[in-house]
């Protein structure tokens, strides 16, 4: 277990790399990643939240995220104690030598009348009124750790905030490293196609207490309608066809990869969190192609044992950067503008049955 979390840190941590690469080196710089569920025009978008520091980075005292300019929400369906979502998160554990450790557990609707999270409100938002509320209600090693999620719909924008205790006031004085948490079929797309992004601003501890002055922003673009498409037109041997297509976006060059493996959902994929959806289900192997145009082509020889194929496009940067001011209204630095994910179905290929004569 030890091995697949530092394998997993070491892979995120080089999606953080990839982000800020060119930038100057600085103790704090978290990137933001959503992968929707969906990407047709006025479906629910379902997405999958993705938090990524360093364990060398200052810990992080708040998050607050908002969502695009022109998605809705609805919120009305939800009754305290229903479970939303999902959520998985690594810590580094500052009291047991720096050793990862994994949180999951499911998301639960709240109540935000309640005291004990109205006072929590207060002291995340400076509000004691929070519209909803979620509690991403998770355990390390038996010990229950809830982590509350204040949503508040004003304007063209709903705005999540999380806050953090300091490492030293937190048990194993952890500090969270990677979050992955959904929330199903609260936010829908725009009827109108074009580019979106959802906005993530993350704000540092300096020691034991939040640094406001070193808040950052990263965020992640996504062009709608987006698809990608993967299918399996030859039978004698492995050839799949699909395509990659994102409004706005020339894939023209870029890579898509293909995973596979024994298990049932090969590819990463942000919306399922978890070790698996981070960095794939028991992936035996992840090679990349070159789009032409939007259209790829693999061939690859037949199968012995039962195998899934699925494609993933993913882990590049917005050509167009950090699109208007910060929804926030203040000036923050902005260090990211991701392209949001997409993942493939998947295509089970079973061995070709031997013929005897």
């Amino acid at each position: 277990m030890k091995r697949t979390l530092r394998l997993l840190v070491l892979t995120m941590a080089s999606a953080v790399a990839l982000a800020f690469a060119g930038s100057a080196l600085a103790a704090y710089k978290p990137a933001l990643w959503v992968q929707q569920g969906s990407y047709k025009l006025g479906a629910s978008a379902s997405p999958g939240f993705l938090f990524l520091s360093s364990p060398n980075y200052d810990a992080t005292a708040k998050m607050t995220i908002y969502s695009p300019a022109g998605y809705t929400h609805n919120f009305t369906r939800l009754t305290p104690g229903a479970k939303a979502g999902q959520a998985y998160a690594i810590v580094k554990a500052n009291s047991l030598g720096g050793a990862l450790l994994p949180l999951s557990g499911p998301v639960i609707v709240g109540n935000p009348a309640d005291p004990k999270t109205q006072a929590a409100s207060q002291a995340c938002t400076g509000s004691p009124t929070s519209q909803y509320v979620f509690v991403l209600d998770t355990s390390l090693q038996g010990q229950q750790i809830q982590v509350l999620d204040f949503v508040n719909a004003a304007g063209q924008y709903v705005t999540q905030q999380i806050c953090l205790p300091a490492p030293s006031a937190a048990p194993f004085q952890a500090q969270v490293i990677l979050a992955n948490f959904t929330l199903n079929r609260v936010f829908a797309n725009p009827a109108k196609a074009g580019g979106y992004q959802w906005v993530g601003d993350f704000t540092p501890y300096a020691g034991t207490v939040a640094n406001p002055a070193g808040m950052v922003e990263s965020r992640t673009w996504a062009g709608l309608p987006a698809t990608i498409t993967f299918k399996r037109v030859h039978f004698k041997y492995l050839k799949f066809v699909g395509h990659v297509s994102m409004h706005g976006l020339k894939t023209n060059g870029l890579r898509a990869t293909l995973y596979y493996g024994r298990r049932y959902r090969p590819a990463p994929n942000y919306t399922h969190p978890g070790a698996a959806g981070l960095q794939g289900n028991d992936t035996k192997g992840a090679n990349t192609t070159p789009l032409k145009g939007s259209y790829y082509f693999i061939a690859r020889w037949r199968v012995k044992r039962p195998t899934y194929f699925q494609m993933r496009f993913g882990q590049y940067q917005f050509a167009g950067g950090c699109l208007g001011p910060s929804p926030s209204g203040r000036t923050i630095p902005c260090l990211s503008a991701n392209i949001a994910p997409l993942t493939s179905p998947q295509v089970l290929v079973r061995p070709a049955k031997k013929h005897h004569r």
